[in-house]
């Protein structure tokens, strides 16, 4: 995970279907969906070139994995999903699809993926060591698609984890939706809160979800209010250690990370180190761990968007307070597709890294691929200096002090000598 970014608001593998040919499928990895899901419809620029033929389109986002730890490990996930066939991740012997012959180059062929494919390879790698631990979520938007997992799970010699959350999205029917009157037209709140109740328009693609607690973990370590350990009860000094506060509503309880991982690995087998979930030993609420280290990595390296997300937002009227959704964040982004085509070309080049130094690493060892490389800083982040404003360098020139003439003729004006006011020296 790179040293310098907090854990990601959002960002998530998802499977494209095209609802021309609903044979041909995509798999991708985004931190906006809807932005993304334009880019391949060719409404916005960018996009994958495989999604890119007319006769495709438009495509459409059945399923989505979300809640990946940092902008590599979705990465990671991306690729061992697409080349379910050499993936590292994957043991030789738990294989589902193999190798279809090899390139002109000499590299295993990948075969070819269709919905079903895909969804047995995905609930493979669910299950594997290097994935089963993370705090993922996976989130259905075709009854068809959803309807085909369940029906893999049942012939599946494992079940996933149970903390893996499994969400169904499915559009209402259409005896549940309600008819637009006349006088709720195209634009008006209604309509709009009616588009987005569902799908990948009303995912929340920011920080929203944690800015009470950001609010609350800064009122403590700002006023040096730690205290003492709620764990082992040592004082905490502050800026001497690494401090976690829980997330619930009206708890302040702080602990030392340490201790709070071992608090929730108590009832945990001996050679587990990454915590899941626990209760608060405060107020033994259910506690993730990837909520309470969210706050932790926003406060040691996301200051910008700390003050981004608590900076006070001028309201328009007749425009509520609300959290950032996938089809405000387009919006608000429209004006910096230009800057996401390149940090798109940049994903692509940085996968084709990943894809070579996991083929050089072998295949079938059932490993974690761990050599994966710090290579997420070549992003550069969206500036704010298209919003600057520009001087301007018109020059104001001095009106001209020449007397005419009744007849246009310019007349000689002599000007009073300064040495008329000079005083005479005797």
């Amino acid at each position: 995970m790179p040293i310098d970014r907090p854990i990601p608001a959002f960002y998530c593998c998802y499977l494209l279907r095209s609802t021309v040919r609903r044979s041909s499928v995509y798999v991708g990895s985004t931190p906006n969906p809807v932005r993304r899901l334009r880019q391949h419809n060719g409404i916005a620029k960018g996009g994958a070139a495989k999604t890119n033929r007319p006769s495709m389109r438009p495509w459409e986002m059945t399923c989505i994995v979300t809640g990946f730890p940092s902008h590599i490990a979705a990465l990671q996930f991306e690729w061992a999903w697409q080349n379910p066939h050499i993936t590292t991740h994957i043991p030789s012997d738990s294989r589902i699809q193999f190798s279809a012959g090899k390139k002109n180059s000499g590299q295993p062929k990948r075969p070819r993926h269709s919905v079903p494919s895909l969804l047995s390879n995905l609930h493979l790698l669910l299950r594997v060591p290097s994935f089963s631990r993370w705090p993922l979520s996976l989130h259905f938007f075709s009854p068809d698609v959803h309807k085909a997992w369940l029906k893999w799970c049942k012939t599946a010699s494992e079940p996933i984890q149970k903390t893996i959350t499994i969400i169904q999205d499915f559009p209402p029917s259409t005896s549940k939706q309600v008819s637009p009157t006349s006088s709720d037209s195209e634009g008006s709140p209604r309509t709009k809160r009616q588009k987005i109740s569902h799908g990948i328009e009303a995912l929340e693609v920011g920080y929203e979800n944690t800015k009470s607690h950001i609010e609350k973990a800064k009122n403590v370590f700002d006023f040096e209010q730690e205290g003492s350990c709620s764990i082992c009860h040592n004082p905490l000094e502050h800026d001497a250690g690494i401090y976690t506060i829980c997330p619930s509503p009206g708890c302040e309880a702080v602990t030392h990370i340490t201790c709070l991982s071992k608090h929730f690995l108590k009832d945990a087998e001996d050679d587990i180190l990454l915590p899941i979930e626990g209760t608060c030993p405060s107020c033994n609420q259910e506690l993730r761990w990837v909520d309470v280290v969210k706050e932790l990595s926003l406060r040691m390296r996301g200051q910008k968007e700390v003050e981004k997300l608590l900076k006070v937002k001028r309201v328009r009227k007749g425009k509520g307070k609300g959290k950032v959704t996938a089809s405000q964040a387009v919006a608000e982004d429209s004006d910096q597709d230009s800057d996401d085509l390149d940090n798109d070309e940049e994903e692509d080049e940085l996968e084709k890294e990943v894809d070579m130094r996991e083929i050089n690493v072998g295949k079938g060892k059932g490993r974690a691929d761990t050599d994966m490389g710090d290579k997420w800083d070549v992003l550069s982040d969206s500036s704010d200096s298209d919003n600057e404003s520009i001087a301007s360098n018109i020059s104001h020139t001095k009106p001209s002090y020449q007397a005419t003439s009744k007849s246009g003729k310019l007349k000689t004006v002599i000007e009073d000598s300064d040495w008329d006011d000079a005083d005479i020296i005797d």
